[in-house]
């Protein structure tokens, strides 16, 4: 089976379009040391789902809004350091990955949220799955748009004997 036009335009733009070419909001960085009630204040305060923990100037884990839940679910308390509960090196993309590779990256490790660094390593921001709905949005109005709802697309009656 042959792939359709525009499944064609979305995988060519997606292979050529990179991280850098996005505009991806700043995120708050905080060092291992701060608290979760430190980092929820930072994560609200500049309206992100995730904070960066970095030390000498380099990403070391990764706290997320998911973390912060089981933090809470767990009744573990807000003053715990943040080395403690967040995602220990994480995953990272550079500037320069295509988006093709973002997505495939966050598909196969179940990620929402992917820290960019620039090429010497060095966060800059965070790539979300956000943020590549609003690109693909934006690139193919129409197919989001336009696209029917998952009862439209299912047969509810049998048809034939």
């Amino acid at each position: 089976m042959s792939d359709q036009p525009a499944q064609r335009e979305l995988r060519s733009i997606l292979q050529s379009t990179r991280v850098g070419d996005l505009e991806l909001t700043p995120c708050p960085i905080l060092p291992p040391t701060a608290t979760v009630a430190e980092a929820a204040a930072a994560m609200r305060q500049e309206s992100h789902g995730s904070a960066l923990v970095c030390a000498v100037g380099k990403i070391v884990g990764i706290f997320t809004e998911r973390d912060l839940m089981r933090v809470i679910a767990a009744d573990r308390g807000l003053n715990l350091p943040l080395s403690h509960v967040m995602t220990a090196n994480p995953k990272t993309v550079t500037t320069a990955d295509t988006l093709f590779e973002v997505a495939r990256s966050m598909d196969e490790g179940g990620y929402r949220r992917v820290p960019v660094v620039d090429a010497a390593g060095v966060p800059t921001a965070i790539v979300d799955v956000k943020a590549l709905v609003h690109f693909l949005v934006e690139h193919f109005p129409s197919a989001v748009y336009n696209q029917a709802s998952h009862d439209q697309l299912t047969t509810k009656d049998r048809e034939g004997a």
